[in-house]
């Protein structure tokens, strides 16, 4: 896909950028999050020159992984990775056709943030949260006209263990997101703990 020519801060530290993916027929989405281990790529799709290096430096800190959410979204994650001289974490469960320097089980901490593993939509589906965002790859998208939904059933490998991935989402009473940014569609910065409480609820 055309490299993006903007990106959006939503926080010192919290970027966001969003494009048309011809050959998906859909929007694609990537963010960047300053962790403790630096400047974090979530699931990168192309930004242009210019746009890379005010966000680096907007961000303040030097770039230290590329992370992917699945074995769905290899996307721009190795030619970001050789511009930076960093590394690719991808989930255990992604697949061999996902290239990565290295592998993390979905629950352990990654590069600075929780790790959620949600099985049964993609190969290794996994949801990061730092600080108040949470970070979805495929389990939910916002995409218009639905707006914010389940990945639709003919996507999920599996249907009942991702419904019980979402029951074991809405058990963890330990954070209520202030944010909700996704692979693809636009974030959620307005009562984001509502919004994914209902998305959640709805499937009881």
């Amino acid at each position: 896909m055309k490299p993006v020519p903007e990106y959006s801060t939503f926080r010192p530290g919290l970027f966001h950028w969003q494009g048309y993916e011809p050959e998906v027929k859909c929007d694609c989405s990537s963010s960047a999050i300053v962790t403790e281990a630096g400047l974090i790529f979530i699931d990168p799709i192309p930004l242009a020159e210019e746009a890379l290096k005010d966000l680096v430096a907007e961000s303040f800190s030097a770039p230290a992984a590329v992370v992917l959410t699945s074995g769905n979204h290899q996307r721009e994650s190795l030619a970001l990775a050789k511009c930076f001289g960093i590394p690719v974490f991808a989930p255990k469960d992604a697949g061999d056709d996902i290239i990565a320097d290295q592998r993390f089980p979905s629950g352990d901490p990654v590069a600075g943030m929780e790790s959620i593993a949600l099985p049964g939509f993609g190969p290794g589906e996994t949801a990061f949260l730092h600080e108040g965002a949470l970070i979805f790859g495929d389990a939910l998208i916002n995409l218009e006209p639905e707006g914010l939904r389940l990945l639709p059933e003919k996507y999920r490998e599996e249907k009942k263990q991702a419904l019980r991935s979402l029951k074991s989402l809405a058990a963890l009473k330990h954070f209520k997101p202030q944010l909700l940014l996704f692979a693809h569609g636009n974030p959620i910065v307005q009562d984001a703990s509502g919004r994914l409480a209902s998305v959640l609820n709805a499937q009881e």
